[in-house]
């Protein structure tokens, strides 16, 4: 306790005793160098104050944008799945488009053949037959009229072709056999029903026996009335036509 008390004495004394100018002087110094680095480090604790609460801004734009990037992307890509679906859509219809037009073209095809095809058989058979010759086109047959007069010698009751006939018919048979892709019908008019369907038959018996048309490409048909004539029809296979015309419709 003693000591202690002693100590203490002695620490009272040395700070009441004066410091030389010497050392006030630099304790001065000291303390205003300590002030400036207060200052100093208030300062610096003032801008980190600022740049921290900067930062936060900046940390909270960042995350705002981030957002807006993440609702952008979320929209891009569904107006990407869309614009994808509806390009499909689209190809998908200019598809079926180009698969109609493609039909449609096949069928007016069909059509432009058999006209071309019928201005040809007209064409040759006006060489063969003659100017005088009786030659039609009506509902795309080409129709060769003859009077039975000359076909059959005059007689009302007579079936048979004479033999100055044939030569026409002869010429006739040229053409039909140079185009083995249509049709022939005979038919022949008159009042005896009869009659007419035995001179029919006579036409399509001397094309086939004489000039080698084949049977299954001949037809008869009968008409009563319409004048003393006969008439030999010259078309396209009308069923396979319909047909191939039906299929083609059937796919639009």
């Amino acid at each position: 306790m003693r000591t202690f008390t002693i100590t203490l004495l002695l620490l009272v004394l040395s700070i009441n005793t004066p410091l030389s100018a010497q050392s006030k002087k630099e304790l001065k110094e000291q303390v205003a160098t300590l002030n400036d680095k207060v200052k100093v480090l208030k300062q610096t604790q003032s801008d980190l104050a600022v740049s921290q609460n900067k930062v936060k801004s900046l940390e909270f734009q960042v995350e705002q944008l981030e957002e807006t990037n993440k609702g952008l992307l979320d929209n891009m890509n569904n107006f990407l799945s869309t614009s994808t679906q509806q390009s499909n859509s689209i190809s998908r219809t200019l598809e079926a488009l180009r698969k109609r037009e493609k039909q449609i073209k096949g069928i007016r095809d069909t059509f432009s053949a058999n006209d071309s095809v019928a201005l040809l058989v007209l064409t040759d058979l006006k060489k063969t037959l003659g100017e005088n010759a009786q030659i039609g086109v009506e509902k795309g047959s080409i129709i060769v009229k003859m009077e039975n007069s000359t076909l059959f010698s005059g007689k009302e009751d007579n079936p048979e072709v004479t033999a100055s006939a044939k030569d026409f018919i002869g010429r006739l048979a040229a053409t039909i056999t140079k185009y083995p892709e249509l049709s022939v019908s005979a038919q022949s008019a008159g009042e005896d029903w009869r009659i007419n369907s035995l001179r029919a038959s006579a036409i399509t018996k001397t094309l086939q026996e004489d000039f080698e048309i084949a049977p299954t490409r001949l037809k008869v048909t009968t008409n009563t009335g319409g004048g003393n004539v006969s008439y030999i029809f010259l078309h396209p296979d009308f069923n396979a036509f319909y047909l191939e015309v039906r299929d083609d419709l059937k796919k639009l």
